[in-house]
């Protein structure tokens, strides 16, 4: 094994936090509301990683949620959304690996969750290379194999892997887990999940899109889920007295593709630097922050159903879940352009993109496809080709506006 405590640049590593939070501090209210939520990112990134303990560590976003709560407290969640932590996996993976994967390797080989039982959802190549990696160093890692497509065969094949995730929870941390417990945090997440759904409402034109992607991304940064929720909420009551934002014209953007995880707000950063209001971001990671409807919480509905008929995980051959949002949103909402994002490894996601482009297609929307990494060399060519971006949705809303007139 590499020696990782020499490749490891813990100052390389805060600086890249900091600047990401220093540069969102910029584009925030001086609410005070808000000061809760930066803490929280802060204390996930920095202080956690300096105590390195923690009982359940999750990889991704794609483990469902109220098997994790049964402790009580949220697990650690490695989303890998660092620069410098995909740098510390430098030697262990071929130069293609995708930096997500990439990142959460290094954040863990550096020493953190050393006892703790790694859950990883098996959705892309990557993925499962990450989990043989980690095994084979000795690490307890629990896999979740999810299927390409949903039908009768995939989902017992489903509720097998939902079971044996489960069980091995329930062995690590010495609970059981009964249906009790599990109607517990189901009740948690549907909280959650309804108080985010008033916020991002709520946050429509009265913060910028980069601070409400930072906001919501807080909820996999909380140690105390009830305490997040009753912060979020005293946000949302507070955007409600709130005037609106001047857009001053600018094209509303939609973002999709990969997701996009803190620090690493690159893409983001660039889209609003240019002239554009990113009106929202939706992929498989804040599909699964959605509100469930209430009526699925009943007695002969169990969590693995719920979380099965839910999931849009980019294991799927077709995210019909995701398709169907996005179909959702473009009544709802006046989308001027599509930025497709798509880092580099990750072509799942770009077997999506064709039917994406039938679907803007149809309603007359441009798509920019971005292609990019964790890397800031391309930053200025993706600068270039983002504003020539912007200025067609500009020319394309002047036409609009002479025909109208």
């Amino acid at each position: 094994m590499p020696d990782m405590e020499n490749r490891v640049d813990l100052h390389t590593y805060k600086k890249e936090v900091d600047d990401g939070l220093q540069r969102l501090a910029e584009t925030m209210p001086a609410y005070e509301e808000l000061q809760y939520f930066e803490n929280c990112v802060r204390n996930h990134y920095l202080t956690d990683l300096e105590r390195k303990h923690s009982d359940l560590v999750v990889i991704g976003s794609n483990i469902p949620e109220e098997l994790v709560l049964i402790s009580g407290r949220m697990p650690y969640w490695i989303l890998g959304g660092s620069r410098a932590s995909s740098m510390w996996a430098d030697d262990m993976v071929p130069r293609d690996t995708d930096p997500v994967s990439r990142s959460g390797l290094g954040y863990i080989l550096s020493g953190f969750a050393g006892d703790a039982l790694i859950l990883i959802p098996l959705v892309s190549d990557s993925t499962r290379k990450l989990a043989y990696i980690l095994k084979s160093r000795g690490y307890k890692v629990q896999t979740c194999h999810f299927p390409p497509v949903k039908d009768e065969q995939s989902y017992f094949e489903w509720r097998r892997q939902y079971e044996a995730c489960r069980d091995a929870i329930s062995l690590h941390l010495k609970r059981p887990m009964t249906n009790r417990t599990l109607r517990k945090s189901q009740a948690q997440i549907l909280t959650a999940k309804k108080q985010i759904q008033a916020f991002r409402d709520a946050s429509q034109d009265k913060l910028s899109g980069v601070v409400r992607m930072f906001v919501m991304g807080s909820y996999y940064c909380a140690e105390d889920l009830s305490e997040w929720c009753s912060r979020l909420r005293s946000l949302t009551e507070r955007l409600h007295r709130e005037a609106k934002l001047q857009k001053d014209g600018k094209g509303n953007v939609l973002l999709l593709g990969s997701p996009i995880y803190f620090p690493n707000y690159k893409v983001p950063f660039l889209l609003e630097d240019a002239g554009l209001t990113l009106c929202d971001q939706i992929d498989y990671t804040t599909l699964s922050m959605q509100e469930y409807s209430g009526e699925k919480f009943l007695p002969e509905n169990n969590a693995a159903d719920i979380f099965y008929e839910n999931n849009a995980s980019p294991a799927y051959v077709k995210n019909d879940a995701l398709y169907e949002r996005v179909e959702k949103l473009l009544t709802e909402k006046k989308i001027d352009g599509v930025v497709y994002h798509v880092l580099k490894g990750q072509i799942e996601y770009d077997f999506e993109l064709e039917r994406f482009e039938e679907l803007f297609e149809k309603r007359d929307i441009p798509v920019f496809r971005l292609e990019t990494d964790y890397n800031y060399q391309d930053i200025e060519q993706l600068r270039v080709r983002m504003e020539a971006f912007s200025e067609i949705l500009n020319q394309r809303r002047y036409r609009k506006e002479r025909v109208a007139v």
